[in-house]
């Protein structure tokens, strides 16, 4: 045992002198002396020994960094790069474990003010390295998935490590939803089959709730499900976002694939409900009010377009489509002379609404009058409008 603790200090002395000038450091020396710390990081006598992965760690790093020096150029193997971040986290997991492993006799082999140092700054240089293979992970998810899921399990793996108790990571990473979509990602770049692809929707699953990727993972489900022919899934995942992430476009899209589907009773069911979700927004109440009106259902499609008017008494579109209510059931009773022109009367004001909140815009207003006039007998306000006869 002291001959291999002798062996360790042998690297670490060899490492120093290799620094002396750290502006010229001699790289020579450095690689001897992890030549020499790799013998003790597997020799039974020393693997156990703290000081052997403390210096393994030491001289890794500066092997990394060289490594990064010299891709400046933009030859940096980022494989080999990573991986090496990857190894230190790793040599200061060692560390801990070290630490606080007793011996034969049960006791620790360090004292608990020299385990507060150790540990302290073994935790340091490791939250370090978790964030850079993080950072890692990001940029080779496209060109390297494989490595990606490397960097990303050992990322994963300190949820549970001791080194990281005192942080409780599962509760206080911030960064945990980047490196599920991460995964995902590097998952997708791999799959062939529909079960490698069930796979890495799982992991997209893990960030529905985020704020950040929520909206991006619920598309790529959808999205995935659509193209598979699963229309229960994107049903469900679009009813998600709808729900959860205050974006009209998902209930917009529910609503338009159950009209797409002839399930209009859904479609009309989903926008009384989708409505409510969205008060203010105007495109539930006139789709519904719309079909209505397809319906042949005018007096029904006249309360609604009439809450339509209530949300934006501005919408000339709206007023229009109110008009035309009126209207259809005016020609309904077209040979009821005095019912006729009742419903005709109501339409006027409607339209003439229309043009008042879109002047320049007669196709909304302008054929609709001359009808109206027209059917009235009102040739001063016919010939008004007769110009907009073919709008």
């Amino acid at each position: 045992m002291f001959a291999q603790k002798y062996a360790v200090i042998d690297a670490q002395n060899t490492l120093t002198e290799a620094c002396r000038d750290s502006r010229n450091i001699d790289y020579r020396l450095v690689n001897k002396a992890w030549n020499d710390i790799q013998e003790c990081m597997v020799n039974e006598k020393s693997k156990d020994y703290y000081d052997t992965w403390v210096t393994a760690a030491k001289i890794k790093n500066i092997l990394t960094y060289k490594l990064y020096e010299d891709g400046r150029d933009g030859t940096l193997d980022t494989l080999k790069y990573f991986g090496g971040l990857s190894d230190i986290l790793s040599y200061y997991s060692k560390v801990e474990k070290c630490i606080t492993t007793p011996n034969e006799k049960g006791k620790l082999p360090v004292k608990p003010d020299e385990y507060k140092e150790i540990h302290k700054d073994a935790l340091q240089q490791a939250v370090s390295m978790r964030g850079q293979i993080l950072t890692g992970a990001c940029a080779m998810v496209t060109g390297h998935p494989e490595g990606t899921m490397k960097l990303l399990d050992h990322y994963f793996q300190t949820f549970d490590d001791p080194l990281f108790k005192e942080l409780n990571l599962n509760e206080t990473d911030s960064l945990k939803e980047s490196a599920y979509l991460y995964y995902g990602m590097a998952m997708k770049n791999q799959a062939v089959t529909w079960e490698d692809t069930v796979k890495y929707l799982n992991w997209y699953e893990k960030v529905l709730d985020s704020k950040s990727y929520g909206t991006y993972t619920c598309v790529e489900l959808m999205n995935t499900y659509k193209e598979h022919g699963d229309m229960e899934k994107w049903e469900k995942y679009c009813r998600y976002a709808a729900e959860h992430y205050n974006d009209v476009q998902f209930p917009k899209l529910l609503v338009q694939e159950k009209v797409r589907q002839d399930k209009l009773d859904e479609a009309l069911n989903l926008c009384d409900e989708m409505g409510k979700l969205y008060p203010q927004e105007i495109y539930f109440v006139e789709t519904k009010a719309l079909m209505v009106f397809n319906d042949k259902k005018y007096k029904e499609a006249i309360d609604i377009f009439k809450k339509l008017i209530e949300i934006d008494p501005t919408y000339a579109r709206a007023w229009t489509s109110l008009g035309t209510c009126y209207y259809q059931i005016a020609m309904e009773n077209k040979d009821n002379i005095p019912e006729c022109k009742k419903w005709l009367n109501e339409a006027i004001p409607c339209y003439k609404k229309s043009e008042e909140c879109e002047p320049d815009n007669p196709v909304l207003w302008g054929n609709y009058l001359y009808r109206c006039y027209h059917a009235l007998s009102d040739k001063a306000n016919e010939q008004k409008y007769a110009k907009y006869k073919d709008s």
